[in-house]
């Protein structure tokens, strides 16, 4: 309760009614938008009647907040869905390659229409077709489009970027030669609103939400956080879907805070560079009056610190500062931290700390200094110093240990978790145990590794990460 009441919260904050708690960007880290522009006989009819593609061009995706209501993006209802709320398909990275790149869009010897596995047959059959079948496009109208896009993107594959994602926009031409994007298309608007009602939907009795306790027809979670699926536990049980409604359900006005929340947590407190495969979701909340400042204020303030930290300066990614950053704010609020990973539809909570205070990140960064500084004396790059480079070297020291062993990897990483949730905790370390498995695996690390600097380098963190323990547990009460 304590976790959705803090997401909801940060969503009340989030100013914005409509669809936009609904929203998300397309591309969450930014990309490039194949954008196909639509010739049509009447742009504000609610059924479309597409006469063919006017023109396709290439645009860098707009991280604006205002851009979501005009890309109109939400994620599938599912992998296996043959509809999407948006005319959007997302493509990924192009390949490298430019005759693998023109057959993943276009099928082996450009024959489309057999080649399930391209984009140009998933644009077809899992995306525009729908819209026939709910009649925003009127019939063949997704034959006319398939018809010209071909050749209109032949233009454009020579200027994809590999090194970037991509995603197809369809959107409609303006009166100017401009592109109406989907949330500027009435059509297109009545048709995410049909589906997300639809989607959300989990019954017509009343019950009371779980959060404010309105009566109301209710919405579940299930549909902002992934973190269980029926056939598969994990934080939430696997719900039967007839008693979905009963399963934390909640209002209307709640699931548009809490989705906002969730969406802003991802996008302005989220770090995935830490942890390989691992987001952390960090949450303030103000504690004691705040020290003087409002929710708000408190939110802003860290939001601003962690976008700063992550522009870089020369030579350095200023982004490996995440918990440091942290460490230095003042009192008045605490971080509740969430350690998650994507695993297809799922996503899995690996750990959670509730109410840790800035003083203990500033703790735990001085003592790991001191550490650094005892095994490696004065080495002349701050960034070592770091709390952020202490969770990164505990993965990273472990990760050498277990050698070529994936399997033996993945039990390290579990370790690494665990002790970053007692670090959080403010918890005594295993440093027993630590020692035991270094001393364990040393020989296999010597074997197995191809370069004996690595081998001195991980037995150094080894040894200033032992330290680092004991340093610690002086701190901790028995």
């Amino acid at each position: 309760m304590g976790f959705i009441s803090a997401i909801r919260s940060l969503g009340s904050l989030t100013p914005g009614k409509g669809l936009d708690p609904y929203l998300i960007f397309p591309m969450e880290k930014g990309g490039r938008l194949i954008r196909v522009a639509l010739k049509v006989a009447d742009r504000e009819a609610e059924q479309i009647d597409v006469l063919g593609v006017a023109w396709v061009d290439l645009a860098d995706q707009i991280m604006q907040p205002e851009m979501k209501g005009k890309y109109l993006y939400r994620k599938r209802a599912g992998s296996a869905a043959t509809w999407g709320f948006s005319p959007i398909h997302l493509m990924g990275k192009p390949k490298k390659d430019s005759n693998k790149n023109r057959e993943a869009i276009f099928g082996k010897g450009d024959n489309w229409a057999q080649d399930k596995g391209c984009h140009l047959n998933k644009i077809r059959n899992k995306l525009l077709l729908d819209y026939e079948r709910e009649e925003t496009f009127s019939p063949g109208s997704v034959d006319r489009v398939m018809a010209e896009l071909p050749e209109k993107l032949k233009g454009i594959l020579p200027h994809l970027d590999p090194k970037s994602s991509h995603a197809f926009i369809f959107g409609l031409e303006g009166d100017d030669g401009s592109f109406l994007y989907p949330g500027e298309v009435p059509a297109f608007l009545g048709y995410f609103r049909r589906k997300l009602e639809d989607t959300l939907k989990l019954g017509e009795e009343q019950v009371r939400c779980a959060y404010c306790r309105k009566l109301c027809t209710p919405r579940s979670l299930s549909k902002v956080f992934k973190f269980s699926t029926r056939d598969k536990v994990n934080i939430c049980h696997g719900l039967d879907k007839k008693q979905e409604p009963w399963d934390f359900p909640v209002c209307d006005d709640c699931f548009e805070s809490i989705s906002s929340g969730r969406d802003r947590l991802q996008m302005k407190l989220n770090n995935n560079t830490v942890l390989p495969g691992i987001n952390i979701w960090t949450l303030p909340e103000a504690v004691g009056g705040g020290g003087g400042r409002t929710l708000k204020q408190l939110i802003a303030s860290v939001e601003e610190g962690l976008s700063q930290d992550r522009l870089q300066s020369p030579g350095e990614k200023r982004e490996s500062r995440y918990f440091s950053r942290l460490a230095q704010e003042g009192s008045g609020l605490v971080f509740h931290f969430i350690f998650w990973e994507r695993n297809n539809a799922q996503e899995l909570v690996h750990l959670m700390v509730e109410d840790v205070p800035p003083e203990r990140l500033a703790m735990l960064e001085r003592k790991w200094g001191e550490a650094i500084k005892a095994v490696f004396g004065d080495v002349g790059r701050d960034d070592l110093f770091t709390l952020d480079w202490a969770i990164k070297s505990l993965y990273k020291t472990l990760s050498g240990f277990a050698g070529k062993s994936e399997g033996d990897k993945k039990v390290f990483r579990d370790y690494a978790l665990k002790v970053i949730g007692k670090m959080l905790r403010g918890e005594r370390l295993p440093v027993a145990f630590f020692k035991q498995a270094v001393v364990e695996r040393a020989a296999r690390l010597a074997f197995e590794s191809g370069s004996w600097n690595d081998v001195a380098r991980t037995l150094l963190y080894a040894q200033a990460w032992a330290d680092y323990m004991y340093r610690i547990n002086q701190e901790v009460a028995v």
